[in-house]
């Protein structure tokens, strides 16, 4: 249905440069002013191809234009005059306003969909926080009386051990209602100078135990010379161990897992490179949706709290596919200091 549309939208917008192309080309040239007319409609393909498809339908509508039009012009060139002159203007100036056009309406669009996403992103939040809620409490009770029971049964009682079980599920579960509350809540910051390589180089640490049972080799590339930056260190570290231990869980055994850290300009940026399985084509667009997971266990808001504090920082998580395998995930933060209204700064 969206390709029906969209293929319906490209038609019309050829439909009428053709139009329009052939009204030049089948009206006698000394028809000065008809002419002028019709270039003006030339910019109505122009604005709807840039509404429908932004800078990339803009562009091909100021392409195909000018491709299409310079035979006319230069078919009847008779050197340079004053008209001639006057339409080579109006033809940079049509170019210009493609690419202004086209500039707008990504802009534009970047913010409503942010502010789409924003919305769609409060929304989940309460509806998690509401069910995480509704479900700690029993939970609660569950774990506790379940627990009880276990303890007055023998050690070797079969029954003991189905209980054991019980707990355990019931522990992730709880661990799992925590991570949906953390999620509806907003984020709230307590942030000091930090050196980011410090905390990578700690959580480094800690997972390097887990990944040399896992046969995966932790490679760090530490910029000596980076900045600090103002930020919540446990926040920051939570974040990076997120992305690493995905990595590490995403390797096979024998590979490696790089961790750098680089400056950018009014940035620090911190990368995790993987050589595993990468993430399929039709999974891209929900890898930071929260509950979107493909492990068999975990709750698929890692990754959604992970973007949630990145961006209370004034920064921006994404991740690319490698060249041959993998992915990297970038995390860039602002070398200067935030402006959040739930910051608390700790001196």
């Amino acid at each position: 249905m969206q390709w029906n549309r969209a293929y319906v939208r490209a038609s019309v917008v050829a439909l009428m440069v053709i139009g329009v192309l052939f009204l030049h080309y089948f009206t006698f040239q000394d028809m000065r002013y008809y002419h002028a007319v019709f270039r003006m409609f030339f910019y109505v393909p122009l604005i709807l191809g840039a509404f429908w498809f932004g800078m990339r339908g803009s562009l091909y509508v100021c392409f195909g234009v000018v491709a299409l039009y310079a035979p006319y012009l230069f078919r009847n060139w008779n050197g340079l005059s004053v008209d001639k002159f006057d339409r080579l203007l109006e033809g940079v100036l049509f170019v210009v306003i493609s690419l202004i056009l086209g500039l707008l309406v990504e802009k534009e669009r970047k913010k409503t969909q942010a502010l789409l996403d924003a919305g769609s992103l409060a929304a989940v939040g309460k509806a998690v926080t509401e069910i995480a809620h509704d479900m700690k409490t029993p939970l609660m009770a569950i774990g506790g009386f379940v627990t009880q029971v276990a303890r007055v049964l023998p050690e070797k009682d079969v029954s003991r051990k189905k209980l054991e079980i019980v707990v355990d599920e019931t522990c992730r579960l709880e661990k799992m209602v925590k991570s949906m509350l953390e999620f509806g809540r907003p984020v709230k910051l307590e942030v000091s100078k930090i050196d980011l390589n410090k905390g990578a180089r700690e959580v480094l640490g800690l997972v390097g135990g887990s990944a040399e049972k896992s046969g995966v080799t932790l490679r760090a590339e530490l910029d000596p010379g980076l900045l600090l930056v103002t930020a919540d260190h446990h926040k920051v570290n939570r974040v990076f161990m997120n992305l690493v231990t995905n990595a590490v869980q995403a390797t096979k055994d024998g590979g490696d897992v790089w961790v750098k850290t680089l400056p950018e300009k009014g940035k620090v940026v911190f990368q995790v490179t993987d050589n595993g399985c990468g993430i399929q084509e039709e999974h891209k667009e929900s890898v930071f949706h929260p509950f979107f997971t493909t492990k068999k266990s975990g709750t698929g808001l890692g990754l959604g709290i992970a973007k949630k504090i990145v961006e209370a920082h004034g920064g921006e998580i994404s991740f690319r596919p490698n060249r041959d395998r993998g992915v990297t995930f970038t995390v860039k933060l602002p070398t200067k200091a935030i402006d959040h209204h739930q910051q608390t700064v700790k001196p």
